[in-house]
């Protein structure tokens, strides 16, 4: 499995954890275990995931691509920070579980695609 591949796929069940906490927020049952779980999973495998999409960001120096790494979630995180006091925190992180949902999931099924075989030359239809 690609580091591509492991980047796409915690972004989407990342994405998918802070939406399942924010539908259990909007049901008001946002006490619990349960919620906490979801939020620190999606946390980590969100962090995962904008840590790879900003490696991708640069081009091949591996020390840019370390420091972009670090420096994408944290940007992020920062912009999350300044949104939270302005309304509801569990529904501006599910705003963003949701993109990056939807970032992921599409980046990940046009990586699936490429990787399929051609049936003859390389000009066949």
């Amino acid at each position: 499995m690609s580091l591509r591949t492991v980047t796409m796929l915690s972004g989407v069940v990342g994405g998918v954890c802070w939406l399942i906490r924010l539908g259990l927020d909007l049901a008001g049952t946002s006490d619990g275990a349960l919620v906490d779980v979801l939020q620190w999973a999606g946390l980590v495998l969100l962090g995962i995931a904008l840590a790879g999409i900003g490696a991708r960001l640069v081009g091949r120096e591996v020390w840019l691509r370390a420091i972009v790494a670090v420096a994408f979630p944290l940007l992020v995180w920062s912009v999350l920070e300044v949104l939270h006091p302005a309304g509801n925190p569990a529904v501006i992180d599910g705003v963003l579980g949701a993109v990056l949902l939807a970032i992921c999931g599409r980046r990940l099924l046009q990586h699936r695609e490429r990787e399929k075989p051609r049936a003859h030359g390389a000009h066949s239809r």
